[in-house]
Order: structure tokens, then C-alpha cells, then sequence
């Protein structure tokens, strides 16, 4: 696996997830997570995890969760949840066929060769040359495939699912690298402004919502070049 695709999470502090958490909006049902959330943070540092890395390992299966909140006296339904969150952080690759705006034939010239989700794309497309080679290999055009690996890239970023990722694209905040540079207020107002007329979702997603994205695609690397 190229873990390019994915943020480092050994790098990605503890503390620097209290941050993250501490300005998440939570749904009901993860409103554990901010549950005294210094105290929390605090204990999964004296029980040894620096990092998202280290907190995965420790809760990877329901037996380790068991035996984790008996020796740290953290609520196992607390951990449960956590995982699940923590793991939000690696998202599951898309299906080509799920962004809105694609032409389904290029999708299917791609997927007889294997290419199927954006995993599978990302692995072939990472340089110029290895996107004209594919262009050459499918007999997609470049616009065509420019357009998925774009939506690709920007699905790498928690938070943003396939409808949200088309809307990002059309923005022209069309990259990771663009959305981690971009300034919340101004790229909420154009994400708006090209959902109502165009309207991709009838779900709100509000300006804190396009902060977290632009904070998280900072730590998605930057591997696709341009």
C-alpha cells in the first residue's frame, strides 16, 4: 500500500487532536468525544500514546479496547467511539462512479483495466507522465482524466465525500494543496454560491465545517504533482 494516499498519523500528535476535537461539531452521537476532554487527552498520554498511530494500535481490535479501558479506567464505550473516529482520519477509497459529473464511460474504460475506486487511481496517476501514460493505455482523454485525479486528491481529505469533493472541483479549490492554503470565510462563500446554483446537496455544511477541511489537508500529503 502506498500510505502517500493517507496522513501520517505518527505524526499527528495527541495534543494536536485535543485541538482538533476541542473545535469539532460533534453529532449526539459521538458527543462523547468532548466529554472532559483535557482529562482524557491526559490519561492517553500517561498510558503511552503520542500520537493517532500509537491509539489505533492500542484500540485495534474489541479485546484490546477491553483491556485498554481496564488498565487506563477510560469508558469502553468512550473508546469505542474514539477508534471509529480515529480511523475517520484514513477514509475508505471512493468509488469512481460515486462523483457527480463524471462521464461513465471514462469510468469504465478505467475499471477494465482494474481501476475501480480512488485508491487505485492515485497509485497510477501521481506525475504528468504516469497520467499520459494512462490517458494513452484507456484512450481517456486528458481533461477527462485530470478531472477524476483532481477528485481524487481532494477525496483524500477527511470530511470531504464525493458530492462535497465535486463541489470543491468546481470552485477551483480543486487540489489538496489549494484547499490547504485557501482562507475559510472566503472558500465557504464560493462553495455556497456553486451548491445553490448547481445544487449537488440539499445538506448544510457551514464555515467551521470548510476550517476543518482546510486544517486537515495540511497534514494530507501533497503527492500528486501538478
Amino acid at each position: 500500500m502506498d500510505d502517500s494516499y493517507y496522513i501520517d498519523l505518527g505524526n499527528f500528535t495527541i495534543e494536536k487532536y485535543k485541538n482538533v476535537l476541542e473545535q469539532a461539531e460533534m453529532l449526539p452521537s459521538r458527543i462523547i468525544l468532548k466529554e472532559k476532554i483535557a482529562e482524557r487527552i491526559q490519561c492517553l498520554k500517561e498510558n503511552g500514546i503520542k500520537n493517532l498511530e500509537d491509539l489505533i494500535s492500542v484500540l485495534k481490535t474489541t479485546e484490546k479496547v477491553k483491556y485498554f479501558a481496564k488498565k487506563s479506567g477510560l469508558p469502553e464505550d468512550y473508546l469505542l467511539i474514539l477508534r471509529r473516529e480515529v480511523n475517520s482520519y484514513q477514509p475508505k477509497p471512493v468509488n469512481l462512479k460515486k462523483f457527480p459529473g463524471v462521464k461513465g464511460e471514462a469510468i469504465e474504460k478505467l475499471a477494465r483495466i482494474g481501476i475501480k475506486n480512488t485508491k487505485h487511481l492515485f497509485e497510477k496517476v501521481k506525475t504528468q507522465k504516469e497520467r499520459d501514460e494512462l490517458a494513452k493505455q484507456t484512450n481517456i482523454t486528458n481533461e477527462e482524466l485530470l478531472e477524476l485525479v483532481k477528485l481524487t486528491d481532494i477525496s483524500r481529505v477527511k470530511w470531504i465525500g464525493p458530492i462535497f469533493a465535486r463541489i470543491f472541483l468546481d470552485s477551483g479549490t480543486d487540489t489538496v494543496e489549494k484547499i490547504s492554503k485557501s482562507t475559510a470565510e472566503n472558500l465557504f462563500k464560493e462553495l455556497v454560491e456553486i451548491n445553490n446554483k448547481k445544487e449537488y446537496t440539499k445538506g448544510n455544511f457551514t464555515a467551521k465545517d470548510v476550517l476543518l477541511c482546510i486544517n486537515i489537508a495540511k497534514d494530507v500529503p501533497k503527492a500528486i504533482k501538478y
